[in-house]
């Protein structure tokens, strides 16, 4: 660069790569190197920085140059150490080119200018730096996938945190034992090779106040990959992986596979972990065969794969008693983060599927009222009227909140008794409850009328809908599934209730809650 300050108001785009060893120490010798050089052009600047790799060609992987595409139109200028700092991938590259062409903005670094623009010598250049620097990453790619395997082949820890009850050593680059996590390692086996499952170790652990390494709390889950994890008898696996692209999606394809033996010390013994692991094989195969059977002896029920956990969300299960009768089945996971379970209590499915029933025929008989608001253009009208009713919720919602504030200040000064205060929050919480059903079901409302997009749709619909009483359970599965996602159920029964007999009829009808999710 000249002497000439150039004055321009842009962009600084700082980028460092863990994968190239590079830390915050790097970052901030760029970020003076460019503060400097900005200030001895007279340029005014707003900055971007993030740590990322420059070979990723999926800008929501990168989003502070996402950032800087998006407010693009107020720069000059892009400033940036290097032309490889933009990107390291040719699609991005060119991407980012088309960008400062149609804007008339320059890529300015310390050692040159690129003006796409108006330079047709700039636009050549820039294409061949760009393309040595999407070369460039590929081999460094490459070597990085030859050195993890012949470090693999040593039995070094190549990647990622270490599992639970190790530690990397930074010096060997091999795991070595932590023994506070490995005594919980051993104890979970014992447990496992005694013939508990996963949930009732799961309860043993959090009942004894133990942790994994990033939860407050262990899940089934955790306790299923420590068990099938090789690395607990002493051996690293490594996969050389390549990403490609199969039916639209990325995925990850296997192309060699190091498996290291005795790579360092064992917190199991191999024949333990292998007869763990031959118990796991066993006990997947007899429940695969337990999950199999309801779907191939029992039936399709009408809410099969629709029925949700209104308490933690998870998908709720039926079971056929002897006499035929099909039931919900509660739900008892554990709450996410709490070593307390899901209280949902289950019911005949009957009762449910009779809501259902009930609900559709509405359904029906408001898509045929949409559609004939279609033809006559008053669809908009009923649009704003249903947002009209949601803001009035909305407000009532929020004046709500005011009359609890309120209530704890009057509650402070003495005003009520603690018997009055109790009635008045009683009440308070009831009309609270009410609006926030009334709002879930005007957003079901809002969400199914959003199908009127699609016309057609709607017709293929509201056929299905006229023959549903007369469907098999599983043809009425298949038409539910078309335009409701979930339906999310909840009966919560008070513990004086719930400990009372199955018999019991106050306990047979105690209420429940649902809310229908429309696709």
């Amino acid at each position: 660069m000249n002497g000439t300050k150039i004055g321009l108001f842009g962009a600084i785009y700082l980028r460092i790569s863990r994968d190239k060893g590079e830390d915050e120490d790097t970052l901030q010798n760029h970020r003076e190197i460019m503060f400097e050089f900005c200030r001895e052009q007279g340029c005014r600047v707003e900055v971007y920085e993030e740590i990322v790799s420059g070979g990723k060609h999926e800008l929501k992987a990168r989003p502070q140059l996402q950032r800087l595409i998006d407010n693009i139109e107020r720069y000059q200028a892009v400033f940036a150490i290097s032309l490889d700092r933009l990107s390291r991938n040719g699609l991005v590259s060119q991407y980012i080119k088309q960008l400062c062409i149609d804007h008339d903005i320059k890529i300015i670094t310390p050692s040159q200018t690129f003006d796409l623009s108006n330079s047709q010598e700039d636009r050549v250049l820039y294409d061949v730096s760009s393309m040595f620097a999407a070369m460039e990453y590929e081999m460094m790619g490459r070597r990085n996938r030859v050195n993890k395997m012949q470090r693999a082949r040593r039995g070094e820890h190549i990647s990622g945190s270490p599992a639970y009850g190790y530690r990397r050593n930074p010096k060997t680059r091999r795991l070595e034992i932590y023994e506070p996590e490995a005594e919980v390692v051993r104890y979970i086996f014992k447990l496992y090779c005694d013939g508990l499952g996963s949930r009732r170790i799961v309860d043993m652990l959090n009942l004894d106040g133990l942790k994994p390494k990033r939860s407050n709390v262990f899940h089934p889950t955790t306790v299923r990959r420590i068990i099938k994890n090789p690395v607990y008898k002493g051996t690293i696996v490594y996969h050389n992986r390549k990403r490609v692209k199969e039916h639209g999606r990325y995925t990850y394809k296997i192309l060699d596979t190091i498996v290291t033996d005795h790579a360092h010390p064992a917190i199991i013994d191999p024949e333990q972990w292998e007869q763990a692991n031959r118990e796991r094989m066993e006990r997947g195969l007899k429940s695969w065969g337990l999950r199999e059977k309801p779907a191939a002896t029992l039936g399709t029920a009408m809410l099969k794969d629709l029925l949700f956990c209104g308490v933690c969300g998870r998908k709720l299960a039926f079971r056929r008693a002897r006499s035929g009768i099909y039931f919900i089945k509660a739900c008892g996971y554990r709450l996410p983060e709490s070593t307390e379970r899901c209280m949902n209590r289950g019911m005949k499915l009957s009762f449910m599927e009779e809501e259902v029933v009930m609900k559709v025929q509405a359904y029906r008989g408001r898509l045929r009222k949409e559609l004939e608001l279609l033809h006559q253009d008053e669809l908009s009208a009923a649009r704003l009227d249903l947002q009209k009713r949601m803001d009035h919720v909305e407000q009532q919602l929020h004046e709500c909140d005011q009359q609890q504030d309120k209530l704890i200040e009057l509650a402070v000064k003495g005003i009520f008794t603690e018997d009055e205060l109790r009635m008045k929050k009683e009440t308070l919480m009831s009309r609270q409850q009410a609006l926030e059903q009334t709002r879930k079901e005007l957003c079901g409302q809002m969400q199914a009328m959003e199908m009127t997009a699609h016309p057609e749709r709607l017709y293929c619909i509201l056929r299905l809908l006229d023959d549903f009483t007369y469907q098999t359970a599983e043809e009425q599965n298949e038409t539910l599934k078309q335009f409701i996602k979930r339906i999310y159920y909840t009966r919560i029964i008070p513990e004086d209730i719930s400990t009372k007999p199955t018999w019991d009829k106050e306990r047979q009808e105690y209420p429940f809650r649902y809310t229908i999710e429309y696709v």
